[in-house]
């Protein structure tokens, strides 16, 4: 009320700073821990104070509008700040819908971009200021992302190892919030010329892209398309930075898109050809193709032992990612469809390709 008398931004930081303090523990960002169950809920949407998510609306667009210019300390505090109660105020599913209708999301996705750009700078342009509420901005923004398209956290139960059934995810009351368009040319703009940004933040957009594809069928047809196929593809493809990231972390973000593409796989199945922007064929063919690649054919700079034994580890896991692609409901569909993508003959070749690998190898070695 004060805020709104005065118009003193400092109120409502104080506002926003009391409701996120109450509500701390629904800000789990972390996508690789499955959500904590707590009984105390965020209040619906009929509960918050009269206007406050048009006043939030107009907060969040001056950020946007002030980003050109670069954000001062306290409006970047503000920023994260309302990406928090986003956040905490879709942990209730039920105001899931209205927040996904706003352009709050639009706004969000519009400052992250902009924020990964600066993180994909050159590090030594890095080096000159702190990067660490930029990162915590990008954090929270695909945190919030999750919450509205992914609201049940079905991808991160699915990494932990839990399959729901289907009676599970009949039980699932709410719906996600429909897909913002903007989401694929922000995915796929975030890869490009990627090489210095954080494995880290890699790995969380990877974690975003399995959470709308898993958190329901009708976004996930939205964002299964040619430009997505083709940054997983390129992620597993790219080998050139392997040897100058932490082994753990690359070895994560593989482990992340072979799911990824598993996921994908399994929706494309249980999908119409109307329905689907991109066949289950062309994936398979460009996996094929990537699985068969001559690394030999590499100038001898980038054909370290390193990178070789990286390569076959690559091999071997995408060959188990096969083993779970056909761990599903419509077996025998899939099973046809790696038949007419001719997956014997790729098989066969690899096996060619070991041996011929092996001899060289065992040169090299000598």
């Amino acid at each position: 009320m004060i805020f709104l008398f005065q118009k003193d931004p400092d109120y409502l930081k104080l506002w926003l700073d009391s409701f996120v303090s109450s509500y701390e523990q629904f800000l789990d960002v972390d996508f690789e821990k499955l959500p904590t169950r707590v009984d105390d809920m965020p209040p619906g949407i009929s509960l918050l104070p009269d206007n406050i998510l048009q006043v939030l609306r107009i907060q969040l667009l001056q950020c946007v509008q002030k980003m050109a210019d670069g954000l001062e300390e306290e409006q970047q505090a503000l920023s994260v700040l309302l990406v928090k109660f986003f956040i905490i105020l879709c942990r209730n599913l039920s105001n899931v819908e209205e927040i996904g209708t706003c352009s709050y999301i639009n706004h969000v996705i519009t400052m992250t971009t902009l924020y990964i750009q600066q993180l994909k700078s050159k590090k030594k342009e890095k080096e000159l200021a702190d990067q660490t509420s930029i990162e915590e901005f990008v954090i929270h923004a695909l945190a919030f992302c999750e919450s509205l398209y992914d609201p049940y956290r079905n991808w991160r139960q699915r990494i932990s190892g839990r399959i729901l059934t289907t009676v599970e995810k009949s039980r699932q009351k709410y719906k996600p919030a429909s897909l913002t368009v903007e989401f694929v040319p922000f995915f796929y703009q975030c890869f490009q010329e990627s090489e210095h940004l954080k494995e880290s933040l890699k790995c969380c957009l990877l974690h975003l892209f399995g959470a709308i594809v898993a958190g329901g069928q009708k976004n996930a047809l939205q964002a299964i398309s040619p430009a997505t196929m083709e940054v997983l593809m390129r992620v597993l493809a790219d080998c050139d930075s392997w040897e100058d990231g932490n082994p753990e972390e690359v070895g994560r973000k593989v482990e992340l898109t072979l799911k990824c593409l598993t996921e994908v796989v399994h929706i494309l199945l249980t999908s119409s050809s109307d329905q689907r922007q991109v066949e289950t064929s062309t994936i398979l063919e460009n996996y094929f193709k990537l699985l068969n690649s001559d690394h030999s054919a590499l100038p001898n700079q980038r054909r370290s032992r390193q990178w070789e034994n990286r390569f076959i580890a690559l091999q071997i896991r995408m060959l188990n990612t096969i083993t779970a692609m056909l761990d599903c409901t419509d077996r025998p569909v899939l099973q046809a469809i790696f038949l007419n993508s001719n997956c014997f003959e790729h098989l066969i070749r690899l096996l060619q390709n070991c041996k011929v690998f092996f001899c060289y190898y065992y040169y090299y070695c000598l």
